[in-house]
């Protein structure tokens, strides 16, 4: 039996790591300070070539996240969705960060620095605080959904992150700041978390009112400088349902580049469009996660009984507390007996080789995740029993560093 526990993440083949220095959308944010004159502290902007094209004299910069959207979707769509009638273009690919999901990615796109420096790691975390793990989405307990019930036990969005927010770094500059959600999130905790610094949280129903929105916006602002946040969560929704092949996914999609044009930027006047950049990313990609591919915690007994509490994180990067003295059995473990599916590494070790970032990792972060990081490869998920029949239903997944969850567009449009 191989020892494969020392082996190093860089020579997986199935995997793209973050590219923090200059290539992930944790840089995104200081390459919108930039266009707009401002800084912000954090991770390095984008290359040059990747914003200069069409940033000249520009006072306006709306970016549109448009969640799961990753490079294997566009692939696959007809280059004309995607013209604008714009002015100058730029088409690149950057990384997501590590894990590939949405409450760190977001996170990081409103901090402008890693998971190690903002501390949201993932979507469900351990809080030794509250002798809970929680699910980051809806501030709950993983145990029951009582939303909300970390937050009301003490856990305040406005101050999790560890990092000042995006916004509140350009609005100290005088830059506004707007942001645009579904309306039933647009109150949320995690909205709160990423909203510092917001001088306007607007909640809308339909992506069409958020692009009439966003229009109206541009129209009534000449002459100051303004960063717009959309995000849309229709694109990853249906492909946790459908994967990211589906039809259902391709229309989706394609319905909402349809919106972009027609309701945005076909409709805004040409004084509202001079000076203004137009920019679509998203936070991750997907996967396809069928069902022979899950494997569950139970069907490995000796593994489970080396574990203090079930795995947290999420199917496709799973973070485990190991009994005391047994983390190097547990990677051992899940190299030599699940290498196909899994790979495997102490936290220490993910800190060390950047995958969450690279700054220094807060002191909170290693105990919210445990002492072993367990990264999915292909299409495989880890699993407990209970979640048999619900991951059934739920077929595309994201969180690990495949090439179809860690590749996602970056567009850029100069509108006039």
């Amino acid at each position: 039996m191989i020892d494969t526990r020392n082996g190093r993440i860089q020579d997986q083949p199935d995997f793209i790591l973050p590219n923090y220095q200059n290539g992930s959308i944790a840089n995104v944010p200081h390459t919108i300070a930039k266009i707009l004159g401002g800084s912000i502290q954090g991770l390095n902007s984008l290359p040059d070539e990747y914003w200069q094209p069409i940033a000249n004299d520009v006072e306006r910069v709306v970016v549109l996240i448009i969640d799961g959207f990753g490079k294997n979707l566009y692939k696959t769509l007809p280059q004309e969705l995607f013209q604008f009638n714009q002015k100058d273009t730029v088409k690149e690919f950057i990384t997501s960060i590590f894990p590939s999901t949405t409450v760190a990615a977001l996170s990081s796109l409103w901090t402008g620095v890693g998971p190690d420096e903002h501390g949201m790691l993932g979507l469900k975390m351990f809080f030794p605080e509250y002798a809970s793990a929680g699910q980051m989405l809806k501030f709950t307990p993983v145990f029951q959904k009582y939303p909300d019930a970390l937050v009301k036990a003490g856990l305040h969005p406005k101050e999790f992150l560890n990092h000042d927010g995006f916004a509140q770094q350009l609005s100290r500059q005088n830059i506004e700041v707007q942001s645009f959600k579904g309306i039933e999130i647009a109150d949320s905790a995690l909205s709160l978390m990423h909203g510092r610094g917001v001088s306007q949280e607007n909640g809308v129903h339909t992506f069409a009112e958020m692009m009439i929105r966003i229009r109206e916006l541009l129209e009534s602002r000449n002459g100051s400088k303004l960063f717009v946040n959309g995000y849309w969560p229709s694109v990853d929704t249906l492909s946790h349902s459908y994967t990211w092949k589906h039809e259902i996914v391709t229309a989706e999609i394609s319905n909402l580049l349809h919106l972009i044009r027609k309701e945005l930027v076909d409709k805004l006047s040409d004084k509202a469009k001079e000076r203004t950049a137009l920019f679509l990313v998203a936070d991750h990609g997907q996967t396809c996660t069928p069902a022979e591919q899950h494997i569950f915690l139970e069907d490995h007994p000796e593994l489970e009984r080396m574990l203090l509490m079930r795995p947290i994180g999420e199917p496709r990067v799973g973070y485990v507390f190991a009994k005391q003295g047994l983390q190097t059995a547990v990677i051992d473990y899940i190299n030599n007996h699940l290498s196909h599916a899994f790979f495997a590494l102490s936290t220490q070790d993910a800190f060390e080789n950047n995958l969450y970032g690279l700054g220094i990792a807060t002191e909170q972060a290693a105990e919210r995740i445990g002492d072993v990081v367990i990264i999915a490869k292909d299409g495989y998920t880890l699993l407990i029993e209970e979640e048999r029949k619900k991951a059934a239903r739920m077929i595309g997944r994201h969180g690990s560093l495949t090439r179809s969850e860690m590749l996602v567009p970056w567009l850029g449009y100069r509108l006039g």
